[in-house]
């Protein structure tokens, strides 16, 4: 008896769904009964559900190697699907859609919020500070979907020009506000990946030139606008304030440890020690770095200059960057009673 209609969709999207995931994750190859178990029927039923997807115009191939079918190419399924969203998941999502609005405008023909996750007009949330080309994103997301190049013109704070860059796009992610676009330059530092913010970029374009997915694993993973060497700075925060700690999750590989005195470590990946130094100061008194040395002398600098700074009235005093090559840039405080309100912004590449 031919399957019904509902039950060759939800056959059609179920494959379409794993393949263009193993594709996502540099080219997976799934397995033969992944594929049967997501879609539940048999061999010859997936045989000729690949058979359609490659007429509908499928990047789709068997792999007689590996005895499984995979996705070449990034491939849209032509019937659009809305997909209630809802529990953690719709949480999130809700939460994006406070940090960018477009996020919303974007995906409102694809998923259906759970009305009770929405909060319109809620600005206790942080959301995107930086002033950047809203379409930029989507370009940028394009790109790293579909492994192009990208070319751009980009000019860091202090330069009179700018240059043109060409990159592979790795990821987008957000640090203080401000959005970042994870890349590798193959003509400058191909084994690097380093870390652009989409405010100092201008005339985005995508390119046919296509990369080769780097693996997940090779791309950094820490805090910060910087993506140096990655180290974990180990952090401490006293008793008033290790509630504080007890109760938020920075990063993924984030570890807290309780101290006997009832103070609490806490230990974050970092890929600057200037940055990291930058971001526990910001948090006031009640919290200071533990370790490496070069954090804690880099802490150290930057308290002394905001002492510096107090002592002197609203002449700014400068000093000479440190041994890792960071010197603290502030403006001019306000007051001497309270030297912890400066502000300090990320920086990259």
């Amino acid at each position: 008896m031919p399957a019904s209609l509902p039950d060759r969709i939800s056959r059609l999207v179920a494959l379409h769904n794993t393949l263009l995931v193993a594709w996502s994750e540099a080219g997976e190859h799934p397995r033969i009964a992944d594929i049967l178990e997501a879609m539940g029927c048999e061999r010859k039923t997936l045989y000729k559900c690949a058979e359609e997807l490659r007429r509908m115009g499928a990047p789709i191939e068997y792999d007689r190697k590996r005895f499984t079918w995979r996705y070449t190419d990034a491939w849209s399924f032509p019937l659009q699907v809305v997909e209630p969203v809802t529990g953690a998941f719709g949480i999130r999502l809700a939460m994006d859609f406070l940090l960018d609005p477009e996020l919303k405008d974007g995906l409102k023909n694809r998923l259906a919020l759970d009305p009770m996750l929405r909060t319109p007009g809620n600005t206790t949330l942080a959301r995107l500070t930086g002033i950047f080309p809203k379409m930029f994103l989507g370009r940028l997301s394009l790109a790293i979907r579909e492994r192009r190049l990208v070319r751009f013109d980009y000019r860091k704070p202090g330069e009179s020009s700018s240059s043109e860059r060409i990159v592979e796009p790795v990821d987008l992610f957000e640090w203080n506000g401000m959005p970042y676009l994870q890349a590798r330059e193959p003509a400058k530092h191909p084994e690097r990946i380093k870390r652009f913010t989409l405010s100092r970029m201008h005339e985005l374009e995508i390119l046919e030139r296509r990369f080769k997915r780097t693996p997940r694993k090779r791309i950094p993973s820490c805090l910060g606008a910087f993506s140096g060497d990655v180290f974990e700075a180990v952090f401490l925060a006293d008793v008033d304030h290790a509630p504080y700690v007890r109760e938020r999750r920075w990063h993924p590989s984030q570890r807290t440890r309780e101290l006997t005195d009832g103070s609490v470590e806490f230990t974050l990946p970092f890929g600057d020690p200037g940055e990291a130094a930058r971001w526990i100061l910001g948090h006031g008194p009640g919290y200071r770095p533990a370790a490496p040395p070069e954090l804690v002398g880099t802490w150290k600098r930057f308290i002394q200059d905001l002492s510096d700074m107090a002592g002197s009235g609203n002449r700014a005093v400068k000093r000479k960057p440190g041994p890792g090559g960071h010197a603290l840039q502030l403006g001019v405080l306000a007051t001497k009673r309270r030297p912890f309100e400066a502000s300090f912004g990320s920086q990259a590449e």
